[in-house]
Order: structure tokens, then sequence, then C-alpha cells
């Protein structure tokens, strides 16, 4: 997979930081991924629908008590594809001239 392979939709800072986060836990609350990603509720929700509509992620709404609450995690196919990006970019960071190899 060369850098040509990469999905610059994926890339975009929002989608990526969120990716990267819910790759590094099992699940997470709206709240932990707004703290995390600094966005305000809209855009994390935005961010969460256009993830869940490529299948990256899945969204699991609970209810405890009175309250409800939503989790989000990384699908098996999110894991992947995440996973790939991401061994993209380190070998095409390490192509780049004048890099240590």
């Amino acid at each position: 997979m060369g850098y040509q392979d990469l999905d610059a939709h994926l890339l975009t800072p929002k989608r990526f930081v969120t990716l990267a986060h819910l790759n590094q836990v099992e699940q997470a609350d709206y709240p932990a991924l707004q703290e995390v990603t600094g966005m305000t509720t809209p855009d994390l929700s935005k961010i969460i629908r256009d993830l869940e509509a490529r299948g990256l992620i899945e969204v699991n709404k609970l209810r405890k008590n009175r309250y409800s609450y939503t989790l989000v995690e990384l699908s098996a196919d999110g894991r992947k594809q995440f996973g790939r990006l991401m061994q993209t970019l380190t070998e095409t960071a390490g192509k780049a001239p004048g890099s240590a190899q």
C-alpha cells in the first residue's frame, strides 16, 4: 500500500484524532471523546455519524436508570483500516528524503 492509497477523508484532523483515540481504548462515551478531541457536541455528532455510516465505528445507545448515554467503539473493519492507515503513514514517513532508516 502506497501513499496514493491513503484515504484523505480519514486524515482530516477531526476524524483522525477520533479514530486514533478509539484505537487506544475499548470504547468511549461522548464526554471522553469531547475531552480528547476538543470538539463541540454538534461537531462530534457529525463525525460519529460519518464514521458509523462508513462502517468504521459502532455506536451503542444505552440507558441507565433515567439517563441515557452513548458508547462508541471501533468496528473490526475500522480497526483494520486504521491499522493500515497508520502502517502506510509510517512507511511513507520512512521514505521521506533525509529520513533515518
